[in-house]
């Protein structure tokens, strides 16, 4: 039997999903079948969630301060990593 549900989505993360589920070639449907499949069948989600640690927490929220970040040219970004052109 089929049901209908409906969910609230992130409009950009949708569009991207759902461009990467066309090169899959498979719909947007099947992906949330496929998911909901794996959960009912196994009991877990199909990766493994986790809380962040002390290390990541803070270096997210010290991307979150723009005035922090630099930019660099894609050549200066390669010279910073020891790279040639």
């Amino acid at each position: 039997m089929r049901e209908q549900a409906n969910f609230r989505l992130d409009a950009d993360a949708k569009a991207k999903a759902y461009a990467v589920f066309e090169k899959m070639g498979i719909r947007p449907t099947d992906a949330v079948n496929m998911f909901i499949n794996h959960v009912a069948m196994f009991g877990e989600l199909p990766f493994r969630p986790s809380v962040p640690n002390e290390e990541t927490l803070a270096a997210l929220k010290e991307g979150e301060d723009q005035s922090k970040l630099t930019s660099y040219t894609l050549d200066e970004f390669r010279k910073s990593l020891g790279l040639k052109k």
